[in-house]
C-alpha cells in the first residue's frame, strides 16, 4: 500500500471538510447580520447566537486549515526497523482481529478503504496512538480493559 495515496486520500477529506466548514461559517455569519435578527427585546439573542455561531465555525475553519497545511508539508518516512512515529503505517493484531492503522498528527478516526484494504488514522494522543508510539515490528501492547495486541509491521 502506498502512504503517498493515503495522505492524498487523507488530504482530500479534510478539504472537503474544510470546504463544509466555510459554507458553515458563511451561513451563520449573514443570520448574524441580517436585519430579521436584530433584537426586538432584551430576551430576543437570535442575533446574539448566530454571531456565537460563526465565530465557533471561523475557529474550526482556521484550525483545519492548519492541519490541512502542515498534511500538505508532511512527507511519510519509511520506517525500515525504525520505532512507530508520524507517518507509521502499522499492521496490527488487536484481540485476534488484524488492524491496519496510518499514524498522524492530526485527522484521527478517519476512516480510508485503499486497495480494497480498511485504514483507520490514528494521532499519538489516541488510546491506540499512544500505546503504539515508539513501539517496534514484533512488540505487544495491552489496554487496561483486557485487549492486547501484537505490531505485525511497521512500514
Amino acid at each position: 500500500m502506498n502512504k503517498k495515496d493515503l495522505l492524498q486520500a487523507v488530504l482530500a477529506g479534510l478539504e472537503n471538510d474544510l470546504r463544509r466548514q466555510q459554507a458553515a461559517n458563511s451561513q451563520a455569519s449573514a443570520g448574524a447580520i441580517d436585519g430579521e435578527a436584530r433584537a426586538e427585546t432584551k430576551w430576543d439573542t437570535c442575533g446574539l447566537e448566530s454571531s456565537y455561531l460563526a465565530r465557533g465555525h471561523a475557529q474550526q475553519f482556521k484550525a483545519l486549515a492548519a492541519d490541512v497545511h502542515e498534511l500538505r508539508m508532511f512527507t511519510a518516512p519509511v520506517f525500515s526497523g525504525l520505532p512507530i512515529d508520524l507517518g507509521a503505517l502499522i499492521e496490527v493484531e488487536l484481540d485476534k482481529e488484524k488492524m491496519l492503522f496510518f499514524l498522524l498528527s492530526c485527522a484521527g478516526g478517519t476512516e480510508l478503504c485503499i486497495d480494497g484494504l480498511d485504514v483507520t488514522v490514528i494521532t499519538p494522543e489516541s488510546p491506540i496512538g499512544a500505546v503504539l508510539f515508539r513501539k517496534k515490528q514484533g512488540d505487544t501492547f495491552s489496554f487496561r480493559a483486557g485487549s492486547s495486541g501484537r505490531v505485525l509491521s511497521v512500514c
